[in-house]
């Protein structure tokens, strides 16, 4: 496919939206990686940086994977938006510690965690870059919906605000992931 969808794959852990998008070494996820899969989508930069760590486990298994090819491994707020080739649709699995179930309510910190600031990345990226990109692509957890807990749901609405006022148009909804297939849906679009 000579016009494929050029993706940045952002905390990007050990290639799980890659795979889901290009299939494992061409072949799709769907049967079992042994059926050919002409994938419309290439990954042309990731990123994967754990901040709490000096072993970087997860980049070492991406770059394993997939090799260090325009990946990065750097904290994703000092990397130069100038460097992040330009792409039509982001990516990302943005770090859920900060809302997880795995902490009580009370206690997760949401965008003012160590992990959730880490969304003011994803908009750095989605105002400075000249061509911005046509879709972003994110998962998190259902409990970003209530976050934080002294004002249900006010991250959520800064998450939506802010894109908005960089014009992008939201859609969003709270899906099983079990039920779907990644390379068959349609999530978050923005124009």
């Amino acid at each position: 496919m000579e016009n494929k969808i050029k993706v940045v794959e952002l905390f990007a852990g050990v290639g799980g939206f890659r795979i889901g998008l290009e299939g494992w070494k061409n072949k799709s996820a769907t049967s079992g990686f042994k059926k050919k899969l002409s994938s419309p989508y290439e990954i042309v930069w990731s990123n994967q940086w754990e901040p709490s760590t000096k072993t970087q486990y997860a980049s070492l298994v991406y770059e394993n994977r997939f090799g260090n090819e325009n990946h990065s491994n750097q904290d994703i707020s000092t990397v130069e938006v100038s460097e992040i080739p330009n792409h039509d649709l982001l990516v990302g699995g943005f770090p859920c510690q900060d809302y997880s179930v795995a902490t009580s309510l009370k206690n997760s910190k949401g965008l003012i965690g160590k992990k959730g600031v880490l969304w003011w990345s994803i908009h750095k990226i989605l105002s400075e870059k000249e061509n911005k990109p046509k879709y972003l692509f994110l998962e998190n957890v259902d409990r970003l919906l209530i976050s934080p807990s002294g004002q249900r749901g006010r991250d959520f609405a800064i998450i939506l605000k802010s894109l908005n006022d960089i014009g992008y148009a939201v859609e969003w909804r709270i899906i099983n992931a079990a039920e779907y297939v990644l390379t068959t849906i349609k999530r978050l679009s923005f124009q």
